[in-house]
């Protein structure tokens, strides 16, 4: 008995080489996709956090006017030197800021806050090839904001969160103080 090729199932039915080849453009498509709706999700939570992070620019510039940095013993004989944010020794090293989430509470080095309360990390920097002078009328200052520094771990206590660069946000801005 012969066969007979019929035109309208030809229309209606898909081989399995047409299914196979429609099944992997569409993951082609839809995996990386998926992928990128995921991570736009993720950091969508920490940018809302940027605003702060230029707000903690105008908070730590009036923190910076304050600060001090004190030299153990480089005194003539022997006694501690405070120097203040004009000096040129002030940024003989980084000078690090910590700041809570909610910007009530900013600190240099963040030595009496405890780890969780540690959100932002500021260093300030002088920029590279930027040399100040004593007799300029102004001092120049890169901010390095990187949030969030400590994230909470599986029993209930914070670790650093520096060495996951991926789960930081960064944000460097540029500060003049006049004297």
């Amino acid at each position: 008995m012969k066969r007979e090729w019929n035109e309208n199932r030809k229309s209606w039915a898909f081989s399995l080489l047409e299914v196979v080849l429609a099944l992997a453009v569409f993951a082609i498509i839809v995996v990386p996709a998926i992928g990128l709706v995921a991570l736009s999700y993720r950091d969508s939570e920490t940018d809302l956090q940027a605003p702060n992070a230029v707000e903690i620019k105008s908070l730590l510039e009036l923190e910076l006017r304050g600060a001090t940095i004190v030299d153990a013993g480089a005194g003539p004989i022997g006694e501690d030197l405070a120097y203040d944010v004009f000096n040129e020794s002030f940024l003989s090293s980084d000078v690090e800021f910590y700041g809570s989430q909610d910007l009530q509470s900013i600190e240099q080095n963040g030595v009496s806050m405890a780890d969780g309360e540690k959100y932002y990390k500021v260093t300030v920097t002088a920029p590279v090839d930027y040399a100040y002078n004593a007799s300029d009328a102004y001092r120049v200052f890169l901010f390095n904001v990187i949030w969030p520094i400590f994230v909470s771990d599986s029993e209930g206590g914070f670790v650093n969160n520096e060495d996951n660069a991926e789960g930081l946000q960064q944000l460097v801005l540029p500060v003049v103080l006049s004297k």
